[in-house]
């Protein structure tokens, strides 16, 4: 494997919950506090074992970013984000700089918790709050209600020094416009430095889906659509700038991590499901999703003997699914990627990665929706030029890539 970005992002996956909520499709597991407890453990010296193999197969000098997810990372004791921290820090790879996220859930915030991270080195924290809306959060099956977000928000303004990012989703069932603007005050009254406003998305697979499915749930996705811009507005009237389709922050404070999947760099992925890609010179690059099979994955990977430079990924039959990304794979990826950005892609950094100037296809595509208002070029100061969706375009992002395909 050759030698891949001096910099890259590390995403850790921490695939526990206590329970699932109604709307999620990632990735995680349902345990009771009693049966994670022996297992947490466990999956720290594995997980330890899978960063240290990575970080030496693809001989990555730096981290500048960590971003550990889930799940439920907050389920995660002490001591288990002391040895996770450490042996991290141990690597020598860590910059100085480094952004370092840590994802909660607001039941799992106290003092301790906080405290804990700040000692790790952890800097941001996103914490899904999803709502304030006691109806829509039990409808969703959310563990924490209204009265649990409140304390949350109060114990980050307390004891967090740190970035705050808060999530919120809205058209979830039983809410509204009312209670999303009352959502949306008292969030950003605690003055959080980033802010991801999704647009509930509905997967056949999640107890939503079934509802949906049965008709047992009635859903109007127009009127979702127009509750998720009625939310865009507020947002910005209140000084966050919207820099991505679902992201918000104040000025300066976008979150790097993300930033890495959206600009095509390279991200190294640990954990039960989680998924890595690395790319080469040429643009081509290699992708691995870990094995959702948890036990199969504490397993393999807590045993050392598998930690070693000189063995080969094929050597050691990762519990994965590794797939080639070509060319024209990867270069589709920067586009769909890229135009989630506000500022789009620039033609340099597409001339950097792939060595050749943008596609006919797309130039072509994109004068074809800049003469309907729904694209557009400026020219930077540099002479690059940036090619991004306008206001009204960033809205019909998906069909504009359906096209482009």
């Amino acid at each position: 494997m050759k030698e891949i970005a001096e910099e890259v992002s590390l995403y850790i996956h921490i695939p526990f919950c206590i329970s699932k909520c109604a709307y999620c499709d990632f990735f995680s597991q349902p345990y009771t506090k009693d049966l994670l407890l022996p297992l947490l453990g466990k999956y720290i010296k594995a997980l330890s074992n899978e960063i240290a193999f990575r970080l030496a197969d693809f001989n990555v000098k730096k981290i500048q970013t960590i971003y550990i997810g889930g799940g439920t990372p907050s389920l995660l004791s002490a001591e288990n984000f002391f040895s996770l921290f450490d042996y991290i820090k141990s690597s020598g790879k860590l910059t100085s700089d480094a952004e370092i996220t840590v994802e909660v859930n607001p039941d799992d915030i106290n003092q301790k918790l906080l405290e804990t991270l700040q000692a790790c080195g952890v800097n941001r924290i996103s914490c899904g709050i999803q709502s304030m809306n006691d109806a829509a959060l039990k409808k969703a099956c959310r563990r924490a209600d209204y009265k649990t977000n409140q304390q949350a928000l109060t114990l980050f303004q307390q004891y967090w020094k740190g970035q705050l990012s808060l999530d919120l989703i809205s058209g979830l069932p039983l809410d509204d416009e009312k209670s999303l603007i009352k959502s949306l005050e008292e969030i950003c009254s605690a003055n959080p430095d980033h802010i991801s406003l999704y647009s509930l998305i509905i997967e056949e697979n999640t107890p939503f889906g079934r509802q949906l499915a049965s008709g047992q749930l009635n859903y109007d996705f127009d009127w979702a659509d127009k509750l998720w811009l009625i939310g865009r507005d507020f947002l910005e009237e209140q000084g966050y700038v919207w820099y991505e389709v679902s992201n918000f922050c104040r000025p300066g404070k976008e979150c790097r991590h993300n930033l890495s999947y959206w600009t095509h760099k390279s991200y190294i992925g640990c954990g039960s499901g989680a998924c890595g890609t690395v790319y080469q010179d040429d643009g081509e690059g290699i992708r691995w999703t870990n094995s959702n099979n948890i036990s199969e994955y504490i397993d393999f990977w807590e045993q050392s003997s598998y930690v070693h430079e000189n063995q080969s990924m094929e050597e050691n039959k990762l519990p994965q699914i590794l797939e080639t990304i070509d060319k024209d794979t990867s270069e589709f990826e920067f586009f769909m990627m890229g135009l989630r950005k506000i500022q789009g892609i620039r033609d340099a950094d597409f001339m950097k990665i792939f060595q050749h100037e943008l596609p006919e296809k797309f130039l072509q595509l994109f004068k074809a929706w800049e003469d309907k208002g729904l694209c557009q070029k400026r020219k930077l100061d540099d002479g690059t030029l940036e090619y991004a969706m306008s206001r009204q375009g960033m809205l019909f992002l998906n069909r504009f890539l359906e096209e482009l395909c």
